[in-house]
């Protein structure tokens, strides 16, 4: 290949990346900084992909993410092993009575982003390898998760009957998860029937919620795919 030709395409791949670099989606702010989504067609999954290495912490003590395994889960705690930024595995243990007043606990699923402000444990505490971090989280500003949305909505009760989008997380077929009632909307998303979406949505804690609302407040970052199923 000439020199000519080298250089040429070089410099083409610097344009590129740079505009790549440039691309950022809305920050939806509220307390925790998703300050830059970068180039969103890359992998995602990957522990060094673009969306991990973009986010930034909100708090200089926070570590940000992304969930590998749901280890253990209930209504009062949950266990999860976490890759962050470095690719350190960290084992996560969060318990709704550990969280702030203005963290809400919210269940995670495998492939979640989330940011934890959290205490290393040491001590009689056993580690599994070298390599992998014990940590008690003591605040999660955010999650942010890739859903499913239905091509259709369905008959739920809430506080009167109402039509509810169905949803579930996002690379999971229907053995792995069923579709499930969502009871509360997603800022800045409008729904059309006949489409199934994925969506990359950002979870934060509502403060006082009122008594028949949801104490956590979904905010679309980005569409990611939407499919016509019908007519």
């Amino acid at each position: 290949m000439s020199f000519i030709k080298t250089a040429t395409l070089a410099l083409a791949a610097g344009f590129y990346l740079a505009a790549c670099n440039n691309h950022a989606l809305v920050d939806t702010n509220n307390g925790a900084s998703v300050s830059q989504v970068e180039d969103s067609s890359l992998p995602s999954t990957s522990p060094t992909g673009s969306m991990l290495q973009s986010l930034t912490p909100s708090h200089s003590e926070g570590v940000i993410g992304q969930v590998t395994e749901v280890v253990m889960q209930d209504r009062e705690q949950q266990t999860v092993t976490m890759m962050d930024q470095k690719g350190d595995i960290h084992n996560v243990s969060i318990s709704k009575s550990s969280l702030g007043e203005q963290n809400e606990y919210q269940k995670l699923a495998k492939g979640d982003y989330i940011e934890v402000t959290s205490i290393e444990v040491t001590g009689d505490m056993v580690v599994a390898s070298s390599d992998e971090h014990q940590l008690t989280v003591t605040a999660m500003p955010y999650v942010l998760r890739e859903i499913m949305i239905a091509d259709h909505k369905v008959d739920c009760i809430g506080v009167a009957p109402r039509k509810c989008l169905l949803t579930k997380p996002a690379g999971q077929d229907s053995s792995q998860s069923e579709w499930q009632y969502r009871y509360s909307g997603i800022d800045g998303f409008d729904y059309e029937p006949n489409y199934e979406y994925t969506l990359l949505i950002k979870n934060t804690t509502v403060s006082n919620p009122p008594a028949d609302a949801s104490s956590v407040r979904s905010e679309l970052v980005e569409i990611i795919e939407k499919n016509k199923t019908g007519s």
